[in-house]
């Protein structure tokens, strides 16, 4: 019985750990995409650095910024919001 459970405990820390290395791979990779916001006259501007050039704040059916798909040649939406820029 004893070696039951510490053949459940080492698969549970495992995948514990497995999902906290993954989950923190897919934060940088979305960081690192170049964000972009629509400008007023539907064009694409880049921009900058979430909470220190603009934040997204709360917007029911907004975007606030997009990512640019190489595949397709078309701009993706990444965060839901509405963009306010801070500098």
């Amino acid at each position: 019985m004893k070696n039951v459970r510490f053949a459940l405990m080492a698969v549970a820390v495992t995948l514990a750990a497995g999902t906290a290395v993954a989950t923190n791979l897919q934060n940088k990779a979305e960081r690192a995409e170049i964000k972009y916001y629509k400008t007023s006259t539907g064009e694409f501007a880049v921009a900058g650095i979430k909470d220190y050039d603009y934040v997204c704040a709360w917007d029911h059916f907004g975007t606030c910024t997009y990512t640019f798909d190489s595949a397709t040649g078309t701009y993706k939406p990444s965060e839901a919001g509405k963009i306010l820029f801070l500098r």
